[in-house]
């Protein structure tokens, strides 16, 4: 009897050693991103909490706490939390850009917003996106010459990413440079077609008043996308 006892007792010990959950930082941090996967953020910034207030140099976790309270109706207290990450981890570039993101979109100060950004480039100087919203920021300025270098930048990692088509293309208008757009947008076309870039080449042939090229660019356009095709027609029709 003694002996089936022990058994037991060894058999439930082992199965709850397997099943158990270590008590640590990096178990909170973990837990605190299932929660925010499913949509429940109170419980996630509990585990953030609990991660950082274990670790005290968890800078994922600081970082997680900042972008869950930019999504609440205190966006503010985000930024003490973006900066307690950069202080922690100086290099950490996601911590920068969303600092820069929130200077950009929940508090608009472009110029701290470009600082964020630029820091960024520091450690990660290939992200496309970062380039794209320089680009934005520049464009949002109204320093339309400013935002042409980060745009191109952006197309020159992804040539198929379309933000930065929208940020050059707005850029190149802004700045009357048609001629320059052209020859850029061919650069781009060379290597993959993309709508946008058909569109706005279009749209700088139509300005440079060459009915022809913009024609040629419709007629590509029309068969990648009927809908930016018809609103380049729509322009090209009212050319003088």
């Amino acid at each position: 009897m003694l002996k089936k006892n022990l058994s037991l007792f060894f058999l439930i010990f082992t199965v709850s050693a397997l099943f158990a959950q270590p008590y640590n930082a990096k178990s909170f941090y973990k837990a605190g991103i299932d929660y925010k996967n499913k949509n429940m953020f109170l419980e996630a910034m509990g585990s953030f909490k609990k991660a950082f207030s274990m670790d005290k140099k968890f800078d994922s976790a600081y970082l997680e706490m900042g972008l869950l309270y930019s999504r609440t109706s205190r966006p503010d207290s985000a930024v003490w939390y973006y900066n307690k990450t950069i202080s922690i981890n100086p290099a950490m570039a996601s911590a920068h850009i969303a600092l820069g993101n929130f200077y950009r979109d929940a508090r608009p100060n472009y110029d701290s917003a470009l600082i964020c950004y630029f820091n960024a480039l520091k450690t990660d100087s290939l992200n496309k996106v970062t380039y794209y919203s320089i680009a934005w920021c520049y464009n949002a300025k109204g320093e339309y010459e400013k935002a042409i270098p980060p745009a191109i930048k952006s197309l020159e990692i992804d040539n198929e990413y379309k933000p930065g088509y929208s940020e050059l293309g707005h850029a190149y208008r802004r700045t009357g440079k048609f001629a320059e757009a052209i020859e850029q947008f061919k650069k781009n076309l060379s290597v993959s077609v993309v709508d946008l870039a058909l569109l706005y080449s279009g749209y700088c042939y139509a300005e440079l008043k060459d009915k022809e090229g913009a024609l040629r660019q419709y007629e590509a356009l029309l068969k990648v996308n009927e809908k930016m095709a018809a609103a380049l027609k729509k322009r090209i029709d009212s050319m003088q």
